[in-house]
């Protein structure tokens, strides 16, 4: 056999992808495809306690948007002082423990809601917010859009690794008095990364039942909730809000919609959570092969999720583990559990959210049928 021959059969070997390429420990500087595991050191900075990772970022997007994780021990003063965004669209999403989430648009009314597990707020541009960190172990999902707002976070904070993965770096502490955050000085001077300082604001303590005002005609983790009108910040419970399920590709999964893009308008992003069941017949050839034009993310809430994208191999992701798509690149996903969750997020009007809820139909429950 000559040289030729050889290196035209090694060929398909040195262009494979690998499942070591596809995990990264650090966002990549330019949208491609990659996973990464729960609490690894991408992009990690410290602020006070709170410690801050950016599985998603500005460039691994092509600046689609955000997506971080806060993790902190719980604290006596305020996470941030009290601001506002002209042009990012904030999200609070709860992974674990509690936090406490102020907002306010405008000259309307200041609203707060006492977040467990689950639980969700949206943040509008020009709505100041603040939030407070309740748990000993909370860990806190942001997705902001349009991406790149990180590099707030980099100029504030100080760079951090760890060789265990530690969630968050315990401190023996005994000063709760004052803010983790930037001090007044320094929130003032932050106008250049769209942090607007509202320094009036008084945070409510009126809460009743988690949720200040008092509700009028739905109440929190008690009724139904929908999704706010644009521009204007509200909440969803988990497990509370409007629910599609879909049973067209082979498995069942229930789609719950946190943000729209009647909510989010021009920053154009969607954000759900989706409840998958194992494929019928336990044959994962049946999950579906999607592709968007907009950059996509999952980041699983409970079980395990199956992804597979473009021509890398099958990876498993776990609780809290991250995976990115970029635009036009197709994906599969699937559980080989009886039960998964993901929160996921999408650039544009067509991600994978909008296609099962157009396909799906009005459903009250969180679970999906017997048979």
């Amino acid at each position: 056999m000559n040289l030729l021959h050889l290196s035209l059969l090694l060929l398909p070997l040195a262009t494979a992808q690998s499942l070591s390429d596809l995990y990264v420990s650090q966002a990549p500087s330019s949208p491609r495809p990659y996973v990464v595991p729960h609490y690894a050191n991408s992009h990690a900075v410290t602020i006070g306690s709170q410690l801050y990772r950016f599985t998603v970022t500005g460039p691994s997007s092509g600046y689609a948007f955000t997506l971080m994780s806060t993790n902190a021990p719980s604290s006596g003063s305020l996470g941030v002082l009290p601001h506002l965004h002209q042009a990012h669209y904030e999200n609070f999403f709860n992974f674990k423990g509690r936090f406490q989430l102020w907002a306010q648009h405008g000259d309307g009314e200041q609203h707060a809601r006492l977040l467990t597990q689950g639980d969700y707020g949206s943040v509008p541009r020009n709505t100041t917010h603040t939030f407070q960190i309740l748990d000993p172990d909370t860990e806190m999902v942001g997705v902001i859009s349009p991406g790149g707002f990180e590099d707030l976070f980099y100029t504030l904070g100080q760079n951090y690794t760890s060789a265990t993965n530690t969630p968050y770096v315990p401190q023996a502490t005994n000063d709760t008095s004052s803010s983790t955050g930037p001090s007044p000085n320094d929130i003032s001077g932050l106008e250049s990364f769209d942090v607007y300082a509202q320094l009036d604001f008084a945070p409510r303590r009126d809460l009743a039942n988690g949720s200040a005002p008092a509700p009028t005609t739905t109440g929190w983790h008690t009724d139904a909730a929908t999704l706010g009108q644009p521009g204007e910040p509200y909440f969803v419970a988990n497990n509370y809000g409007p629910k599609y399920l879909n049973s067209a590709h082979g498995a069942y999964q229930i789609v719950q919609p946190l943000v729209t893009n009647t909510q989010s308008q021009d920053t154009n992003f969607t954000l759900s959570t989706i409840i998958m069941g194992r494929p019928r017949g336990g044959d994962d050839s049946v999950a579906p092969t999607w592709k968007a034009p907009g950059a996509a993310a999952f980041e699983v809430l409970e079980g395990a999720v199956m992804v597979r994208i473009g021509d890398y191999p099958v990876a498993r992701l776990e609780m809290g583990d991250v995976a990115f798509i970029p635009g036009e690149v197709e994906y599969q996903y699937w559980t080989e559990g009886a039960y998964a969750k993901v929160l996921y997020v999408s650039s544009g009007k067509e991600g994978v959210d909008q296609r099962l809820i157009a396909g799906g139909t009005h459903w009250e429950f969180p679970t999906f049928p017997r048979y």
